[in-house]
């Protein structure tokens, strides 16, 4: 369990105040509510919590032992979904403060977050490897969202080395197995829109425009099943390339890109609405 207890009393031996331990975190009431077991923080606050007082997230969720896999996967999935949207900016911290003692499923997950985050910072070698350890850990099974995740990130590095035989085997693999339907064991919304998004991206670059509108298309209507807004603005952009590449109907264009644009704004997503400024489709 989240042990409150312990922020209490490390708090009290450094003599600080919630005050002053909450200062430029939190309030000093969500200091009060945690330290009481009447609420777990989010991860930033946690994290933020953790370094001034030099604690660890073991410190304060009973070693990760068995009763904690309520808080590990409140805490891994956390630093997943700022990963999967490209919040990077302390995520190596955040898993530097978890990765002692996690099981093998978790150690999937965990290679994973850190191949995406390897990605994003440009260090595909890296990113290749951590991607090998987490299928080594899933061993290929393709009904598991991490191998599917992973098989992704390599056709992205893929397209990055100009590689556009192997990105295209890999989206394949993912295709096949999405071809029934999006329901896949142990994933979240985040990651299927994820999966969709970046494989309509995938499939743009690789000219199939036509795969590329499939999949983003069932990437909008899973996250309208699902009353999720998780990439909508990127899966509805995905549609208006792909629609112009194909030489599409201006109306039908013009329809995909102002739902990607608007949805854009209302999201604060201002590095598409540049994107799509400077692509000349607003």
């Amino acid at each position: 369990m989240f042990l409150g207890s312990v922020i209490y009393d490390k708090r009290r031996s450094l003599n600080l105040t919630q005050g002053e331990l909450a200062n430029d975190i939190c309030n000093q009431n969500t200091i009060s509510k945690i330290e009481k077991h009447d609420m777990t923080p989010h991860i930033d606050v946690l994290i933020k919590i953790c370094n001034r007082l030099d604690l660890s997230l073991n410190d304060i969720f009973s070693d990760f032992s068995g009763d904690t896999k309520k808080e590990k996967a409140f805490v891994l999935d956390a630093i997943e979904e700022e990963v999967l949207l490209n919040n990077i900016s302390e995520t190596a911290e955040k898993l530097s403060l978890v990765e002692a003692n996690l099981n093998s499923k978790d150690m999937a997950q965990f290679y994973f977050i850190e191949g995406l985050l390897n990605f994003w910072q440009g260090n595909l070698e890296r990113s290749s490897f951590n991607l090998d350890k987490v299928l080594q850990k899933t061993k290929l099974d393709n009904y598991n969202i991490y191998t599917l995740l992973s098989y992704l990130v390599k056709a992205m590095i893929y397209l990055e080395q100009k590689h556009g035989d192997m990105a295209a085997y890999y989206a394949k693999t993912i295709s096949d197995e999405l071809s029934e339907n999006l329901n896949v064991e142990n994933s979240r919304g985040i990651e299927i829109l994820f999966l969709c998004k970046t494989l309509g991206a995938i499939y743009i670059n690789l000219n199939e425009n036509d795969l590329a509108i499939e999949t983003s298309k069932r990437g909008v209507e899973y996250a309208n099943s699902k009353h999720l807004s998780y990439f909508i603005d990127d899966l509805n952009y995905n549609i208006a390339l792909a629609i112009k590449e194909s030489n599409g109907t201006d109306k039908e264009f013009e329809k995909y890109k102002n739902i990607a644009y608007y949805t854009a704004v209302s999201q604060e997503n201002s590095k598409l609405q540049l994107r799509i400024e400077n692509d000349n489709v607003k």
